[in-house]
């Protein structure tokens, strides 16, 4: 406490106090300091922000009918002090002026400890918003209330997707406080087996003196590899020279969650991930547009798009999501005109990627279509417009007809798409099992061949048809 805090408690306004479980209480009482604490708001709410609210009622009505008053909470009202910043925010509300006193943070007394030098660099969390405020590897990282072993869990979990789960951290017990510091290093996975834990500890998470660390580390990387030093096939690269890469690589995460190979998935997304930073970065050097545009404009698309999650709180239905994500999105690109107007809805489809694989393109087109109506109630009329389409390309098979053999064969393969969509499957994936069954069952016969010393190719059509007979019973 500094002199002119303790001048502050002794003088003829009411003291409220957050709480009373400090290590300073003993001087309070000592020195003959009345208070009231709101400790007792802790026992009998929900949630800590309902603690905190009421605090904040108690204090504003007391102001309003009793005047002045003192609300002292540990160390600087200003770090990690939830109700003096809605305090502050409700006295500007209600026009009550406000006074802040300083007093020693739980920042000085731990870097104290640790013997560190803020000038290097320190990010201060709250354990409560670590999900939402992640450290930055490259610099320093003191979490605040991490309270009891249970917070430490689940602090713990939330930091181990960004720290390897055995890099040294420091969990500080008590600092200040004579006689009763507690310091402890300790591997990250460990924080919550200790049992020193109490609501006076925070965890110290070191630099990682590593280059090239995390999101903003991949960024650095791709500048150094695109500048004037770095490697010339990836300086001679453009966006349209990549996007076979990208596609590529696409495919290759794909192929991967198709065999939930899981450590494969994990390499196959960062390759994913390093193609969006090179294509960003490319940007980025013409002047169009830069990394941070590309993240800011995604964040606010998914939360406008979102408004059930993260506006009115609305539940809504699948189907009433997807409505409100469409409509969303035609506002977004200034089209005012209603869905059902048959060339605002022919625009849209018009403008769905020609680089996606025709059986998708297929798929979303049909299913832009269903949105108006145009479309049946359940699978087996679609079905049955398979059989029409097959007895129209069997006749232009007859007719010896090469141009409407090919529009027929489109419409068979449409219609196949149509009840794929019906079925609630997707065509892509649909083909692609069918085409790794075709290879297994393929494999079979030439492994059925080799036991008798042959290839498929010293058999006739007939022969390796029996032969395809035979797998599909095995």
């Amino acid at each position: 406490m500094t002199l002119e805090t303790l001048t502050l408690l002794k003088n003829d306004s009411p003291n409220f106090f957050r709480t009373k479980i400090h290590p300073v209480m003993d001087f309070i009482q000592a020195e003959g300091i009345s208070y009231e604490s709101f400790d007792c708001y802790y026992e009998v709410e929900d949630s800590f922000e309902m603690v905190y609210d009421k605090i904040v009622k108690t204090l504003i009505d007391h102001v309003k009918s009793k005047g002045n008053l003192v609300y002292a909470v540990p160390g600087n009202p200003l770090f990690g002090e939830k109700t003096v910043e809605k305090l502050i925010q409700a006295a500007k509300a209600e026009g009550i002026e406000y006074q802040l006193h300083p007093g020693v943070s739980f920042v000085d007394v731990t870097l104290n400890a640790l013997e560190q030098d803020p000038i290097d660099g320190l990010k201060i969390i709250d354990a409560f918003d670590c999900l939402k405020n992640p450290p930055d590897p490259r610099i320093g990282t003191l979490v605040t209330q991490v309270y009891d072993q249970h917070m430490a869990s689940e602090l713990k979990l939330q930091l181990m997707e960004i720290y390897n789960p055995e890099k040294k951290v420091i969990l500080l017990t008590n600092s200040g406080i004579p006689q009763q510091e507690i310091s402890r290093e300790v591997c990250l996975y460990e924080i919550d087996r200790v049992d020193t834990i109490n609501h006076l500890t925070s965890l110290y998470i070191p630099a990682e003196n590593t280059a090239y660390q995390g999101f903003q580390g991949i960024i650095e990387i791709m500048k150094t590899l695109r500048g004037e030093a770095g490697c010339p096939w990836d300086r001679s690269q453009t966006s349209e020279s990549l996007r076979n890469y990208l596609l590529e690589e696409s495919y290759e995460v794909l192929e991967a969650i198709d065999n939930e190979d899981w450590d494969n998935l994990a390499e196959e997304l960062g390759d994913v991930l390093f193609q969006l930073v090179f294509h960003a970065e490319i940007a980025s050097e013409a002047g169009h547009f830069t990394m941070k545009q590309v993240i800011d404009g995604i964040n606010e698309k998914m939360i406008r798009r979102h408004p059930h999650v993260f506006i009115d709180k609305e539940i809504f239905d699948p189907e009433e999501v997807e409505t409100n994500w469409d409509a969303i999105k035609r506002i977004e690109k200034g089209q005012t005109g209603k869905p059902e107007e048959a060339s605002g809805l022919a625009a849209e489809m018009k403008k769905i990627p020609k680089a996606l694989p025709a059986l998708m393109e297929a798929y979303k087109v049909q299913k832009k279509a269903a949105k108006v109506g145009f479309d049946w109630d359940n699978p087996m009329p679609a079905l049955d417009k398979i059989e029409e389409e097959l007895l129209e390309l069997s006749v232009a098979l007859r007719e010896n007809n090469a141009e409407n053999v090919e529009e027929e064969l489109g419409d068979l393969l449409f219609s196949a798409v149509n009840v794929a969509r019906l079925l609630k499957l997707q065509p892509e994936m649909v083909l692609r099992k069918a085409t790794a069954k075709f290879v297994s069952r393929f494999e079979k016969m030439e492994k059925l061949a080799g036991q008798d010393k042959k290839s498929l190719n010293d058999y006739t059509f007939e022969q390796l048809d029996d032969a395809w007979n035979h797998v599909k019973g095995l």
